[in-house]
């Protein structure tokens, strides 16, 4: 039987649903009071596992981190090691102080999640001392520079990332399906590593289809940001949508000014799963898509990293891989049941899937990252059997 795949869609639940099976960020992880981090590590008991390896987050209550750091714990634990989370409560400065803390501890390798470029180098050392092998998970260098300088360090096992231009081009290719030539952009300040390359791909997809950038906000206040998306909304009246290119901040000033006007004509296309957007698509009408790849890459670079200790080391011509083409995908209302129960309620991968995944080789990991999509991911469940085909034909998925 064949149905036809209209969009690549999906929808989050509220956090607390979110790969509470994982739970990589419970609330319940002890803190020591000595230091602003907070240490939790796997409930698997450790004579049973391949070894430890040590992951990071920035803090706890944070939609998109959460997220991250359940999903990098999740793939370590199926695929057999000990797994030791450290949070740094919101301190950047205490990102550095946490990795130590790992090394010492004794951890066979690193997923590393770093907020800032001025960090790689620091870390990239500490690590090389060590002789421990760090993956970076869902962000990398925005300074070319810094990555061909990762390449020298014999600890560098690799990167992955999303691929932000996918996130611009499928938002402006949903405009352009729903028949919308006239767009606002809200985004942070100009230069941002993340919000260029979607504002870019945004931009050149949406006038390429007979669209018009009407105006741009940038700003990284978040009460500007508010003002400034008002004082462009009102002076934009036949504006159809705004492209907001992620972040609360962002897609959240759109969705207040519409609020404050009751204006349901025009709309909001944004990007990140964020769970007041998520909230408002299931009760209201104001945002029509989302995209994201529901931080994928805490999976990905774990299986970077379980690989490497097993003696199966991923290499592009003789170097480690540094990839930033994870793909997203849109977000729509129409699909909230599957995703939530499926995606948010189920994670990603099945440990199965984690566990078949050791031992491939660079070649099959990539067609495996190519492939991230919500259609693959509802066919892969269904083969598995925790997907019906009344569902698949729902999504219009060919099976």
């Amino acid at each position: 039987m064949k149905k036809r795949f209209a969009r690549l869609v999906g929808l989050l639940l509220a956090a607390a649903m979110i790969c509470s099976l994982a739970a990589g960020c419970d609330s319940s992880a002890p803190t020591d009071s000595s230091s602003p981090s907070t240490s939790e590590g796997s409930s698997q008991p450790a004579g049973d596992t391949k070894g430890k390896i040590g992951y990071n987050y920035l803090v706890m209550g944070d939609f998109a981190l959460d997220t991250l750091a359940n999903n990098t714990k999740r793939a370590i634990e199926a695929a057999g090691y000990e797994a030791m989370g450290v949070c740094a409560n919101g301190a950047v400065d205490q990102t550095i102080t946490d990795i130590e803390n790992m090394i010492a501890a004794g951890v066979d390798g690193l997923v590393l999640w770093l907020p800032v470029d001025s960090m790689y180098l620091t870390v990239a050392e500490k690590c090389e001392t060590a002789g421990v092998p760090f993956v970076l998970a869902d962000k990398v260098p925005t300074d070319e520079t810094i990555t061909e300088q990762l390449y020298s360090y014999k600890t560098f096992v690799g990167a992955i990332a999303p691929d932000n231009y996918a996130h611009g081009e499928n938002a402006a290719n949903v405009a352009l399906d729903n028949g919308w030539t006239q767009a606002l952009i809200i985004a942070p300040g100009i230069g941002d590593g993340t919000a260029t390359p979607r504002i870019e791909a945004f931009v050149e997809t949406f006038t390429a289809g007979g669209g018009t950038i009407l105006g741009e906000v940038h700003s990284d206040d978040q009460n500007e940001v508010v003002t400034k998306t008002e004082d462009l909304y009102l002076a934009n009246p036949e504006a159809q949508f705004f492209f907001c290119t992620g972040a609360s901040t962002f897609d959240t000033a759109a969705l207040n000014v519409l609020e404050k006007y009751s204006d349901h004509e025009k709309k909001i296309i944004t990007c990140e799963l964020d769970t007041t957007i998520i909230e408002s698509m299931v009760e209201d009408d104001y945002v029509v898509s989302d995209t994201g790849d529901f931080w994928v890459c805490g999976y990905l670079a774990s299986i970077m990293m379980t690989n490497y200790l097993s003696g199966n080391p991923f290499t592009v011509d003789g170097k480690a891989p540094v990839i930033t083409n994870v793909p997203s995908f849109a977000v729509i209302p129409e699909h909230v049941d599957f995703y939530q129960k499926h995606i948010a309620g189920d994670c990603i991968y099945s440990d199965a899937e984690i566990q078949a995944m050791q031992g491939i080789t660079m070649d099959e990991f990539m067609e495996k990252v190519s492939a991230y999509s919500l259609p693959e991911r509802a066919l892969a469940k269904y083969a598995e059997g925790t997907v019906t085909a009344e569902e698949l034909d729902a999504m219009g998925v060919e099976y």
